[in-house]
């Protein structure tokens, strides 16, 4: 299988500057360019986390893109293609013959192309298959539930930003004068890159790819 990006997404974020800012507590654009800079990169830990496909010409997203998918065995039942939702064929090729599919064809959730003609199911029989297709959300079409794993997600990144990563416990004297005692990690600090949390994870199962487990 090769994937290539033929027209990428122009923006890989997958929430409004918006709802980025509601989840920061800011009501004005002065800390946008902080908080677009973290949206990119829980988007990036969203997509590595759903197992995205990384296609030649582009980073992997979830947003709306068009590529170019060759498939190079024959006797395929099902093409799993590897980008989803809301999935439009442009063209397909098999074997350098033009194929055009009926509705039945395409599982667009789940990115499952079989090979429907005048109403029979065939296989797909050459050594070279290409599908053109565009897959992935517009910016106004990400879904409420992934928006909202990105904007939990920023206050949980906003959060650790504003703890000392380092700092295992504080204990805080008042007698006469005040006295802070501070314990710190040696070596590696528990928790840290660690990726999204579990619970995270459990609500991107829609977005998986085949064969990536929660």
């Amino acid at each position: 299988m090769m994937l290539i990006v033929t027209t990428p997404a122009d923006d890989l974020a997958l929430a409004p500057i918006e709802a980025l800012r509601a989840a920061a507590g800011v009501a004005d654009d002065s800390r946008d360019d902080e908080l677009e800079a973290l949206g990119l990169r829980i988007a990036a830990e969203i997509t590595d986390a759903c197992g995205i496909v990384a296609g030649k010409g582009g980073e992997p997203t979830l947003r709306r893109e068009r590529l170019t998918e060759t498939f190079s065995a024959s006797n395929y039942d099902v093409l799993v293609l590897s980008r989803r939702h809301d999935i439009e064929i442009i063209s397909i090729t098999d074997g350098g013959e033009a194929i055009t599919l009926d509705d039945r064809a395409l599982d667009s959730e789940a990115g499952l192309l079989e090979r429907w003609i005048d109403g029979r199911q065939s296989t797909w029989r050459n050594r070279e298959i290409v599908v053109v297709y565009e897959a992935g959300f517009e910016a106004d079409e990400v879904p409420t539930n992934l928006v909202g794993v990105v904007t939990d997600m920023v206050r949980i990144r906003l959060s650790e930003a504003s703890i000392d990563p380092l700092e295992k416990s504080r204990s805080v004297e008042i007698p006469e004068v005040e006295t802070i005692r501070t314990e710190r990690w040696v070596g590696s600090v528990p928790g840290a890159n660690a990726g999204l949390p579990a619970d995270i994870i459990a609500r991107l199962s829609r977005f998986m790819n085949a064969g990536v487990a929660a």
